[in-house]
């Protein structure tokens, strides 16, 4: 007898906007509390008052599509806000600015740990002041030196040197990188995938597996690869199909979240999850789906730290295989 399979379907909507609890600082989705300051995710409707905060700096401040702003709030009043930006498929942190009325209160310190929680163990860059290092070191970033980081990183230093403002480049790293997977690094991905361990998991030869790679990268999509050091130890996929509705804007289906045995409960997963959306953005997806089988509450509870909520349920049947 043939029968469908009932699953949990997970959406994200692309700029939707991240609220919390008032608390300390110990888990995503936590508000922070300095005096009667609280912290948030900004929305659109927020731009007219970001805009007048930088103002007063002497900033222009630019509200991008793919950029996430979270901001210090103290009665109905932005008196502070940080820019987490996904550039070249790098975060950086970006345009951080607390009014002079509420320095020395915190303030910064709970906009960075409002960041650091989003990023988990994602790799971030910073340019900062000299001055402002030790801010920055305190949510774990180090000081960059030669020619590390990216290329638009070192550049933009210069270019800032050339107007006179000395900055210095930091970068958050727990010994985790997430890439785009080059060609050559597919075999090791298919050596994760099949730890998997499905019935229908038909180990592929080379050609096979660089033909499925191009087609996935043809359409938009991207692989992507968890690496400790040289060695890849988790890997995750990001499909991009065409759309009719939504104004023509695409949407993302994440598959293949593979974290090596050894390395699991590590927060790869999450990492890998939070890559995926940032490059949803990065290419105009009006949203970002994936499923799963799991309804225990430990699975539910790790997709929503990652900024996916349960909010349809999905029939899915599959096809050309014993049901």
């Amino acid at each position: 007898m043939l029968l469908t399979k009932l699953n949990v379907y997970l959406r994200i909507k692309i700029g939707s906007p991240t609220s919390a609890l008032v608390s300390e600082i110990y888990e995503f989705n936590t508000m922070y509390v300095v005096s009667s300051i609280e912290m948030r995710e900004a929305t659109d409707a927020d731009l007219p008052q970001i805009q007048k905060l930088y103002a007063n700096w002497g900033h222009t401040f630019a509200f991008l599509l793919n950029d996430q702003t979270f901001i210090a709030e103290s009665n109905g009043r932005i008196i502070g806000a940080i820019r987490l930006a996904f550039e070249e498929a790098t975060f950086v942190l970006r345009s951080l600015f607390v009014h002079e009325e509420f320095r020395a209160q915190g303030v910064a310190m709970a906009l960075l740990k409002f960041v650091d929680i989003e990023l988990g163990l994602a790799e971030a860059y910073c340019l900062t002041l000299p001055e402002k290092e030790g801010l920055f070191a305190r949510v774990g970033f180090q000081l960059v030196r030669g020619l590390v980081a990216p290329d638009f990183i070192t550049s933009r230093k210069e270019s800032l040197r050339e107007g006179n403002q000395e900055v210095t480049i930091m970068k958050r790293t727990f010994g985790l990188e997430i890439r785009p997977l080059s060609a050559r690094d597919l075999r090791t991905a298919m050596d994760l995938i099949y730890e998997i361990e499905l019935p229908e998991n038909i180990k592929f030869d080379e050609n096979d597996i660089r033909s499925i790679y191009s087609k996935i990268i043809s359409a938009g999509g991207v692989v992507f690869g968890a690496y400790r050091g040289s060695r890849m130890v988790g890997t995750c996929t990001l499909n991009v199909c065409a759309n009719l509705s939504w104004s023509g804007r695409p949407y993302g289906i994440v598959e293949n979240i593979v974290v090596t045995k050894s390395e699991r409960d590590k927060g790869i997963a999450k990492s890998l999850l939070l890559f995926a959306r940032r490059m949803a953005e990065n290419k105009n997806c009006c949203k970002i789906f994936l499923m799963t089988e799991h309804r225990d509450l430990e699975t539910a509870s790790f997709y929503k730290s990652a900024g996916f909520f349960d909010e349809r349920i999905t029939y899915q049947r599959k096809l050309g295989a014993e049901q």
